[in-house]
């Protein structure tokens, strides 16, 4: 709000002339707080003379300037008189280097609380649904805890365990594997002599793939067929006849 400002010659005291221009401009106390950021019981202090209340000079001759300028009154007058009435002497020049260096830099109010709760949940959603796309538009997580890669074996069979995400398809050297709600999975296969690989591959619903490769050494000895002889048929003499 701008309103022009104007000298006040008179033989009230600060407060009185504060009070009577207020009113004039039909404000509230409240309605000056809300456009200053200065407490409501810091303005009545300074209408009423009680400046015992207000807090250090720097802030208080701070908080008499910001009112005075929403006002529209001539602030070194007044604080001229705010300096006769308290009985102490202010160089202003050195009051608003002061207040810059000492004031705060904000103060916390009601509306700015609102907006930073606002601020912090439209971020938090934001980072949900960003986290969300990247979930789904992303490989899915695929996790082998056994066997280890390169491992020796000295059995005929071997256990895959892990994990992936829920709701995935999983698939081990191209056969289906199933997978529990959490996305584990537990299968045991067959292993020939020799070097075993396996291709264990899981896809999501948008057909985005995580494979991971694995080879197993299966130190056994390998299979040997027994080779079957046939045997030998004797052939009865011929008898030549005369």
């Amino acid at each position: 709000m701008d309103f022009i400002r104007r000298n006040i010659k008179t033989n009230k005291t600060l407060g009185e002339i504060l009070k009577s221009v207020r009113q004039k401009k039909k404000l509230t106390l409240e309605q000056v707080e809300e456009e200053t950021k200065v407490r409501v019981k810091y303005l009545q202090a300074l209408e009423e003379g009680h400046y015992e209340l207000l807090p250090s000079s720097v802030y208080a001759v701070g908080f008499l300037v910001k009112y005075t300028d929403y006002l529209g009154l001539n602030k070194d007058n007044l604080i001229k008189k705010f300096s006769t009435e308290r009985g102490k002497s202010y160089n202003h020049a050195k009051i608003m280097v002061e207040r810059r260096m000492h004031e705060p830099l904000f103060s916390i109010t009601p509306r700015f609380i609102v907006i930073v709760g606002v601020a912090i949940v439209l971020l938090g959603l934001i980072g949900y649904i960003f986290y969300n796309v990247h979930q789904f538009t992303s490989p899915p997580n695929l996790e082998i805890s056994s066997p280890t890669a390169d491992q020796v074996i000295k059995e005929d069979k071997l256990s895959i365990v892990g994990k992936t995400d829920s709701g995935a398809t999983l698939m081990i050297n191209g056969q289906s594997v199933p997978i529990d709600d959490l996305g584990n999975f537990h299968q045991e296969v067959k292993l020939n002599a020799g070097l075993n690989p396996f291709e264990i591959r899981s896809t999501n619903a948008l057909k985005k793939e995580n494979v991971r490769l694995i080879k197993v050494l299966a130190d056994i000895p390998e299979l040997v067929v027994p080779t079957i002889i046939p045997p030998v048929v004797e052939k009865a003499p011929v008898v030549k006849k005369k």
